[in-house]
């Protein structure tokens, strides 16, 4: 008699910092989802805490003594949302493993359609945002600029309003997992592996509770992770604009000479254009040296090998699959 077929294991790895209000919440919507799958696929729920300063850790192992698929990850401080997403994904054992933030603004109605995409052969099922009736001006503003500086500037495309809400094979987590480096963007390093990869839309939910983590610096650091990730265009900016700079003071100079045997009370000295022209070289250069300091810390960072995150507990990691 052949032996009876093994149901895949799916995980979802979800960082979780400060989020105690919402936790019991999304745990319970994401249930409630997942039950018309329960004879099809077995599941672990895969949940990082990231330092938080709040309860969270508690309420996680609350539930964990109510369901045996949850595994906790507790690291030792606050290493960020991509760090959180890396340490998640390490440890993930399922055939697919699905990424996603417990605010309740990843709809977990989605989830089953990811897997759907993902039976049909695609190794990334990405989501992209639309109508996010959260983000304020400024914020829509800023990432339709980021975005479009990252795809003309190196050599990935990005979607717009791309998430960190995905599904991934085992396949493309195992190539995920090669990575080595230490300043992560998570959506262009996914971007940049390839594999088959197909998109679905969603608009995100009001958070039920709390506010973002997101702040304006840690937005700010992670747009400069992923440009000076990805694209050395800045670098080379300062190059184009020393050689038209050089070429054009020496046309100036060729100018001046011919004007000075023609005309020579024509040639004057101005001190405003050339105050302003000193402070405009002035702020280019600092300004570029600033860029180059960006990626030399980057490589400075990188090269002292410290890990990507530390780990001070984990729990349900040596059951089994806690069925």
């Amino acid at each position: 008699m052949p032996p009876k077929s093994q149901k895949k294991l799916l995980s979802i790895v979800t960082p979780a910092f400060n989020e105690a209000p919402v936790i019991k919440i999304f745990y319970d919507n994401l249930l409630k989802s997942l039950e018309k799958t329960s004879g099809t696929y077995d599941w672990e729920f895969i949940f990082v805490d990231d330092g938080s300063t709040d309860n969270t850790r508690e309420l996680l192992k609350e539930l964990r003594r109510n369901d045996m698929r949850i595994k906790l990850i507790s690291l030792s401080r606050n290493f960020g949302h991509q760090a959180a997403l890396t340490a998640g994904l390490h440890h993930a054992r399922g055939d697919a493993v699905i990424s996603m933030d417990c605010d309740m603004q990843h709809p977990v109605s989605l989830v089953t359609e990811m897997i759907a995409q993902w039976e049909k052969g695609f190794d990334i099922v990405m989501t992209t945002r639309e109508d996010d009736r959260n983000a304020g001006f400024l914020k829509r503003i800023s990432s339709n600029i980021f975005y479009r500086l990252i795809n003309t500037m190196s050599n990935i495309q990005i979607k717009p309003s791309a998430a960190d809400f995905r599904l991934m094979s085992r396949k493309a987590v195992s190539a995920f997992l090669q990575f080595g480096e230490f300043h992560r963007f998570i959506r262009g390093m996914v971007a940049w592996m390839g594999f088959r990869t197909c998109e679905l839309k969603y608009k995100p939910e009001i958070r039920k509770t709390g506010r973002s983590k997101y702040t304006l610096k840690k937005m700010v650091n992670l747009a400069l992770d992923g440009l000076t990730s990805f694209s050395i265009v800045p670098l080379r900016i300062s190059t184009i604009l020393g050689i038209l700079i050089f070429f054009g003071a020496i046309a100036y100079a060729l100018y001046a000479i011919v004007i000075w045997f023609v005309k020579p009370e024509d040639l004057q000295v101005g001190w405003t254009s050339l105050l302003v022209t000193v402070n405009l070289l002035v702020g280019a250069i600092l300004l570029f040296i600033g860029l180059i300091g960006e990626y030399i810390g980057r490589i400075y960072e990188q090269v002292k090998m410290r890990p990507i995150y530390l780990i001070d507990e984990t729990e349900g990691f040596d059951e089994g699959n806690g069925e």
